[in-house]
């Protein structure tokens, strides 16, 4: 098993981000959190939640640093409204 970095829950509270496509706003995510990783500080997108009726997106992401995520979030045209450190976050996957 790898190394674990810190997670971190990123949250947004506005109809901007719930308005377009999901999927569209992930994708500049990642494309950001692969471009600050490549500059030595590894970001990674882990999950997406996403609740349009109440104009809420999660992420959780992982990172060596609070910043480097704000920083994805920011160049992604989604600065974060709350990131909450310190998240313990388990991922299941189908076999």
């Amino acid at each position: 098993m790898g190394v674990v970095r810190p997670r971190f829950l990123v949250e947004w509270y506005r109809p901007a981000i719930a308005d377009e496509p999901l999927d569209l706003s992930v994708a500049r995510l990642i494309r950001c959190a692969e471009s600050i990783s490549a500059s030595g500080a590894t970001v990674n997108l882990l999950a997406t939640l996403a609740i349009p009726n109440d104009e809420i997106v999660l992420a959780i992401f992982d990172s060596a640093s609070e910043q480097s995520v704000t920083e994805v979030c920011r160049q992604a045209g989604c600065p974060a409204q709350r990131v909450t450190s310190a998240v313990d976050a388990r991922f299941w996957r189908d076999s």
